[in-house]
């Protein structure tokens, strides 16, 4: 088949949605024709003027890890255009959305009209996602949407995707508790196809490398995620002087993309056993998981959390947000922990395995179990394959 992906999104951008797209994306290259049409290459949150009076000037085409790649720009005549519909956008979005998604139709449609199907990745607003569809409905193919969507995108400003969810020929869901979401907003159960994502990590790790290069001697709590405030960042780093009453060589790692003011938050932190390291390499998020002792995301908004699956590919015990679909991932106290985004809950949790190592072994061994019997990228890549078949 020749399939068209298309994305708000995608690396070397980081993110659990970019790599989910781009791990299937490598999966099934051998078998299909794949191409890749995104507004960004790079990690941005405006998501509305970043995708239209902000967007690149020029087009650009490149190709990453064996997948061909278009990221779009928009000239400047095209962004004049798209002015007056900016600000109605959130007041009258079904007035406004028609009009800026067209202009980001016509750069789809050329790559749209070689393609036997349409995979759209929802991220951020909802201009390539409606445009995609458009494009798949002119020319009679399948669209295919994974919406990854959180069950705080509720209101107004999403129904728009809650109309494009119901549009779609198959949603693919991440988790049970996402179907089941998905479901409440109209989406026939039987277009829904649940599946979950892999961990995204390099074929050989280097612990020691990491250790020594960030001078950590003892164990080490690791965050590993953009620093949005749903992900919890700033509780953990609330909990570390509560650990470090019982545990005073304990060093914290931060890794992955500030956002907006979350380097304010960590200068309100100046201690050297917290490290932050921002957004790194895969092999360096690789070692960074291989060496640390436990993995701790307190995020309380997620529809799978991928970062959970990549360490337990190295036995590594996780505590992660108390929420319904981080709950279909964790199974409380057998291969992690899930807390409250509260700094004393998290650091108990945080103290537990630390006083436990083998509880904590015996959980890490019990992910690794999970994630190779149900969240392979050959599996996941399975399933997805035969929702485009089933289409097609």
């Amino acid at each position: 088949m020749k399939l068209l992906y298309s994305t708000t999104a995608y690396p070397p951008s980081t993110g659990g949605a970019q790599m989910l797209h781009h791990m299937t994306a490598q999966s099934l290259k051998g078998r299909h024709k794949i191409q890749v049409v995104s507004h960004w290459e790079e990690n941005r949150t405006d998501w509305l003027l970043g995708t239209t009076i902000r967007a690149p000037k020029s087009e650009h085409d490149y190709i990453v890890d064996g997948i061909n790649v278009h990221r779009l720009g928009l000239t400047a005549k095209e962004k004049i255009s798209l002015l007056p519909w900016l600000p109605l956008y959130y007041p009258l979005m079904p007035v406004a959305l028609p009009r800026i998604a067209h202009c980001i139709y016509n750069h789809i449609l050329p790559y749209a009209e070689k393609a036997d199907l349409i995979h759209n990745m929802r991220i951020g607003r909802e201009g390539i996602s409606y445009a995609s569809l458009k494009a798949a409905r002119d020319l009679n193919i399948p669209f295919v949407l994974t919406p990854v969507h959180h069950p705080r995108w509720v209101g107004w400003r999403y129904k728009a995707y809650n109309d494009i969810y119901r549009q779609a020929d198959a949603v693919i869901a991440l988790t049970p508790t996402e179907k089941k979401t998905l479901v409440q907003l109209g989406v026939s159960a039987e277009r829904i196809h649940v599946t979950g994502t892999g961990p995204v990590v390099a074929s050989t790790a280097f612990s020691d490398s990491f250790l020594n290069k960030h001078f950590i001697s003892g164990p080490f709590v690791l965050f590993l995620g953009q620093h949005y405030d749903y992900k919890g960042y700033r509780q953990v780093l609330e909990s570390t002087k509560l650990v470090w009453k019982k545990f005073p060589d304990v060093n914290f790692v931060f890794v992955g993309p500030a956002v907006k003011d979350s380097e304010k938050v960590f200068k309100l932190f100046k201690d050297p056993r917290i490290k932050r390291l921002g957004k790194v390499s895969l092999q360096d998020k690789t070692d960074a998981l291989a060496a640390c002792t436990l993995l701790c995301v307190p995020s309380l908004q997620e529809s799978f959390g991928s970062v959970y699956t990549e360490a337990w590919q190295f036995e590594k015990p996780v505590i992660g947000g108390n929420i319904p679909a981080i709950s279909d991932v964790i199974k409380e106290g057998i291969d992690g922990y899930l807390v409250d985004q509260e700094a004393n809950m998290i650091a108990s949790r945080i103290i537990d395995l630390l006083n436990h190592p083998t509880q904590a072994k015996a959980m890490g061994k019990a992910g690794k179990i999970k994630v190779e019997n149900q969240y392979s990228w050959e599996r996941l890549a399975a399933t997805i394959e035969q929702v485009y078949l089933s289409l097609v």
